[in-house]
């Protein structure tokens, strides 16, 4: 598949994720025929090698196409962006552990960047133990890449800049105790997000990855900072939310008439400011945020370091599009219909979920304050910027 045909190849996904949207959502965990048809069309590894079976799609095609999944369900398009660590990771391995990890390339990977276990070393690796309460699609996952803190003597190691030795072990899903607990989640339900625990699993040192390390196979996807990579796409499921909002409220408001004025949603005032307001954010997001991927990535394409005012713009255009998504989500949720108060309403989803999607984004805001730090003239806060 050429890298240009991943955006057409998502955007014919989307009815197919549609029809099978309420019934991940039963289940708490996607239908079969999704993780099929969306690993089949190579979704889950835009950013693995190609010698793993890799797309390495440009930055520009992985958002576009991530949009387009967010738009039909943002809790495939979560797999989607979940995998992406991973498959950065992988190119920091030697081959026969790559290939172990795509012995079945079109899975999805477990992630979680939260380092709540412990690492001990021992002789040629480390005994992980801890539990990670949400690691996304992990039922459907042969793989995880977990974050885990290096401890010596009780305490914290430190690696050679000083700061905590925090490091992603990629471990075998078989290796891992996964606990039911999504269940009851009232957003985002078709991710799957359960709890995963790991009771003294060996993990080799080749497979303890260091971020931003030197890779294996030295190309642009896999050098520098693996967040300047992800956080634009982490954006572009806000992004895809908006659009799916948009559409939803659009086509009903159409044919609606408000049981209040009794005039069609469609002209009342206020209804049509919040849809031209939405449909205005959607393209200034979606083309501020493009844009300045676009330009991070020439910098890394031609080996050289991204700048950190470039950084700076995008990271804040990151955030930003996150915030906008919800305000317009929200907004569209009180001036459209009182059918998307009902559970199971388009919009009540889109509100749900949108929420849920910034809680997450949240966890690295620091980018969003260093951003700032740095457009002031000052030196970003956040170590790993």
């Amino acid at each position: 598949m050429s890298t240009g045909s991943i955006v057409e190849a998502a955007t014919a996904l989307r009815p197919l994720i549609s029809d099978h949207r309420r019934a991940g959502e039963l289940r708490a965990r996607l239908s079969d025929e999704v993780i099929k048809a969306v690993g089949k069309a190579g979704l889950f590894r835009m950013f693995a090698p190609k010698e793993a079976g890799g797309l390495e799609v440009t930055p520009t095609d992985a958002f576009n196409a991530t949009v387009e999944i967010s738009a039909a369900d943002p809790a495939v398009s979560w797999l989607i962006v979940n995998s992406m660590a991973p498959c950065i990771m992988s190119a920091l391995i030697p081959e026969a552990e790559r290939k172990a990890m795509f012995a079945k390339p079109d899975r999805n990977f477990g992630f979680s960047a939260v380092a709540l276990a412990e690492a001990t070393p021992v002789e040629g690796g480390y005994r992980l133990t801890g539990s990670w309460p949400v690691v996304s699609g992990c039922d459907d996952a042969l793989w995880c890449a977990l974050a885990g803190r290096v401890m010596e003597g009780g305490e914290m190691r430190m690696n050679s800049h000083g700061r905590p030795d925090v490091r992603l072990f990629l471990v075998p899903t078989k290796d891992l105790e996964i606990v039911q607990t999504w269940q009851d989640a009232a957003a985002m339900r078709g991710t799957g997000s359960n709890q995963v625990n790991a009771s003294e699993v060996f993990v080799s040192e080749v497979m303890a990855c260091v971020p931003g390390s030197p890779p294996v196979i030295d190309r642009p996807m896999f050098r520098g900072s693996p967040t300047a990579i992800t956080l634009p796409i982490f954006a572009a499921v806000a992004v895809g939310v908006l659009k799916g909002a948009i559409e939803a409220a659009s086509e009903e408001i159409k044919s609606k008439v408000s049981s209040v004025t009794g005039k069609a949603l469609r002209d009342q005032t206020e209804t049509q400011i919040a849809v031209a307001d939405a449909n205005a954010a959607l393209r200034a997001i979606h083309a501020g945020s493009l844009e300045v991927y676009a330009r991070a990535w020439e910098y890394t394409s031609r080996g050289e370091a991204v700048p950190n005012e470039i950084k700076a713009e995008l990271y804040s255009s990151s955030f930003y599009a996150g915030d906008v998504a919800r305000a317009m989500i929200s907004n569209l949720y009180t001036k459209g219909s009182r059918a998307a108060f009902m559970q199971g309403h388009a919009l009540e989803r889109c509100l749900a979920n949108i929420h849920a999607i910034i809680a997450a984004i949240d966890a690295r805001r620091s980018f969003h304050h260093s951003a700032g730090a740095v457009m002031l003239g000052g030196e970003p806060l956040e170590p790993s910027f």
